[in-house]
C-alpha cells in the first residue's frame, strides 16, 4: 500500500511557508526488492545499471572501499514508473569511493535515490550526479567524514522541464578534524519546472582546521520555473571556515546579442548554454562509455541544433 514519505529533510528547520523542510512523496514500501548488489572490487570501472521491473521497485547497492583501495562506480539509472534507489558506501583509511550517478526518469516517472557514505581516515568520497529525464527526481545524499583528513567533493549537473520537480538534499557532517568538504551544483530549469536544492554543511562539535564550500549556479528559462536554492553551514566549532554562494538569474541580452550576431536563436542559444555545465561534468566522468550516454541523453532533452 502506497505510504506518504517525508524525505529530503532540511537539518535545521526554517519557516513551513517557504516549504523547503522537507519532501513528500508518495511511495509503497512493500514494492518488490530488485537483487541487491555489493561492490567491494573488481573492474576499473564497476557498473550498475537500475531500472524498473515492475510498477514500483525498490533497490539496493552497497560500496566499500578498504584501507587504500580506489573503487569507481557508475550507477546509470532510468525510472519507469517509482523507483527508490539506496545507496550505501564505505571508505577505509586512505581509500577512495568516485560515484557517478546518472538519474533518468520517464515521463510520469517517479525516482527517488537515497545516497548515504562514511570516510575513514584519509578517506575520500567523490560524487557526480547528472540529472537528466522527464520525470520527477528526489535525491537525498547524506556524507559524514568521521575520519581525520577525510574528504568529499560533490558536482551535480541538472536540466528540468515543462512541470517537472527535482528535489535534491545534501547534508555533509563534517565531524573529525582537518576535513574538506566542496559541493557545486549547476543546472537550467525552463517551461513551469520546479527545483529545490538543499546544501547543507554541518561543521560538529571537534571538527576543528576542517573547511567547506558550497556553490551553486541556476539559469532561468522561463517565467513560470519556480527555483528555490538553500544553502546552509552549521557551526559548532570555533577553528572551521565556511562559505557558501548562489548564481540565479537569466541570459542577459549581451549574450543574446552575441549569438544572434552568429545567427544563432534565442532557443537555441538556451540548449547550448544549458548544456554546457552537464557537458562539462560528461567529460569530468573519464569514461568515454558513460560520456556518450549522457551525451544522448542530452541529445533527447536539448537538442543541439
Amino acid at each position: 500500500m502506497e505510504q506518504k514519505l517525508l524525505i529530503n529533510k532540511l537539518p535545521a528547520r526554517t519557516w513551513n511557508r517557504l516549504g523547503v523542510n522537507e519532501a513528500s512523496i508518495g511511495f509503497d514500501m512493500t514494492s518488490p526488492e530488485l537483487p541487491a548488489e555489493k561492490i567491494t572490487s573488481g573492474a576499473e570501472i564497476n557498473r550498475v545499471t537500475v531500472t524498473n521491473e515492475n510498477d514500483s521497485d525498490i533497490k539496493r547497492v552497497s560500496i566499500e572501499a578498504k584501507k587504500g583501495e580506489t573503487i569507481t562506480v557508475v550507477e546509470e539509472i532510468n525510472a519507469a514508473g517509482k523507483l527508490a534507489v539506496e545507496t550505501i558506501m564505505s571508505v577505509g583509511d586512505g581509500a577512495k569511493i568516485r560515484l557517478i550517478q546518472l538519474h533518468g526518469t520517464d515521463e510520469n516517472a517517479l525516482l527517488f535515490t537515497d545516497t548515504k557514505g562514511e570516510c575513514h581516515k584519509d578517506g575520500r568520497i567523490e560524487i557526480i550526479q547528472i540529472m537528466l529525464g522527464k520525470g520527477d527526481v528526489y535525491s537525498d545524499t547524506h556524507i559524514d567524514l568521521s575520519g581525520d583528513g577525510s574528504s568529499f567533493k560533490a558536482d551535480i549537473g541538472y536540466f528540468a522541464e515543462k512541470t517537472m520537480t527535482l528535489d535534491m538534499n545534501l547534508v555533509v557532517n563534517q565531524i573529525a578534524k582537518k576535513t574538506e568538504s566542496e559541493i557545486n551544483a549547476s543546472g537550467a530549469l525552463k517551461d513551469a519546472a520546479k527545483k529545490i536544492f538543499r546544501g547543507t554543511i554541518d561543521f560538529r562539535n571537534g571538527s576543528s582546521g576542517s573547511v567547506g564550500n558550497e556553490k551553486e549556479t541556476v539559469l532561468m528559462l522561463g517565467e513560470d520555473v519556480v527555483n528555490k536554492t538553500v544553502p546552509l553551514i552549521l557551526c559548532a566549532e570555533e577553528d572551521v571556515v565556511g562559505n557558501h554562494g548562489a548564481t540565479i538569474g537569466e541570459l542577459d541580452e549581451d549574450t543574446l546579442f552575441y549569438f544572434g550576431t552568429r545567427g544563432i536563436s534565442k532557443d537555441k542559444a538556451e540548449n547550448i548554454i544549458a548544456r554546457a555545465s552537464i557537458e562539462r561534468l560528461a567529460r569530468a566522468v573519464g569514461d568515454s562509455e558513460t560520456e556518450e550516454k549522457i551525451v544522448k541523453k542530452l541529445d533527447e532533452v536539448l537538442p543541439d541544433a
